[in-house]
């Protein structure tokens, strides 16, 4: 009984960790063409899948539509969602996956099945029982509060010394410009920077940016949408802007938005 109860509590514990997890995000990216499936649309799996987050509150976008402003500048925004087929000969099996902007798995929902033979029918009921599980979750996007710390600004008074004829032979160092833009309410600090020269070198799935060392400094992975990647391990993007590559880096402080110099 005692391991009964353990079982119940545990469950409830990790179906409302998932649930808070989906409400944190504001929109879910559908591959316009699933791997199991040969067309766009085949048996109107694409048609079902979108019809169904919908139906259910999210903000769906394709992976292959041009993203929102502020999707492309916080691509954690959304979840990516996929379709695990494990159908054999005579059961449809379907588990619906979420990743999130690292790649990381966040959620696999619970095997559907079929056994129908006809596939729009089997793949739309397997798909529907996997849904399921989504549905009892009641999504609700509840934006993530982020605390932005103000450090104190300390001015500190030195005197100035007064030099007469004395040549004085002034160089100019070229700096990074640190601006702070206000956009929807989110405090960005951006830095411009051409001066490092980035290498990026083609890899499986996306490429790799290296200085003149080489050193490897960021891997860049292929988001689906044009010229918008994810940094492996980072909660950050690279995208193009207005002829420049911009990075977007999600830090307590907010998003970090910086101009790289990379050469293709």
């Amino acid at each position: 009984m005692k391991r009964f109860l353990v079982s119940v509590v545990f469950l409830l514990i990790t179906f409302s960790c998932f649930s808070q997890d989906l409400n944190s995000y504001k929109y879910v990216v559908v591959p316009y063409k699933f791997d199991f499936l040969k067309d766009h649309d085949k048996y109107r799996v694409n048609t079902l899948v979108r019809h169904s987050f919908k139906k259910e509150g999210f903000e769906v976008l394709y992976d292959s539509e041009e993203f929102p402003k502020d999707l492309v500048d916080d691509r954690c925004l959304a979840l990516y969602m996929d379709i695990n087929n494990d159908s054999g000969i005579f059961t449809t099996k379907m588990s619906i996956v979420f990743r999130d902007c690292s790649n990381q798995v966040v959620m696999e929902t619970a095997q559907g099945r079929s056994r129908i033979k006809a596939y729009e029918k089997a793949y739309s009921q397997a798909f529907r029982r996997a849904f399921a599980e989504i549905e009892a979750k009641n999504y609700s996007y509840k934006p993530i509060k982020k605390t932005i710390k103000e450090t104190p600004k300390v001015v500190v008074e030195t005197p100035i010394e007064v030099v007469e004829n004395v040549e004085i032979t002034v160089v100019e160092e070229k700096t990074p410009i640190d601006k702070t833009v206000v956009q929807n309410g989110a405090v960005k600090t951006v830095t411009e920077t051409t001066e490092a020269v980035l290498y990026a070198q083609p890899i499986k799935n996306g490429y790799q940016l290296v200085d003149s060392t080489p050193k490897v400094i960021m891997i860049l992975l292929k988001s689906g949408a044009p010229n918008v990647y994810i940094v492996k391990g980072q909660d950050a993007s690279v995208y193009k802007e207005n002829g420049k590559w911009i990075l977007s880096k999600v830090t307590s402080e907010g998003n970090v938005v910086s101009v790289l110099n990379i050469k293709f």
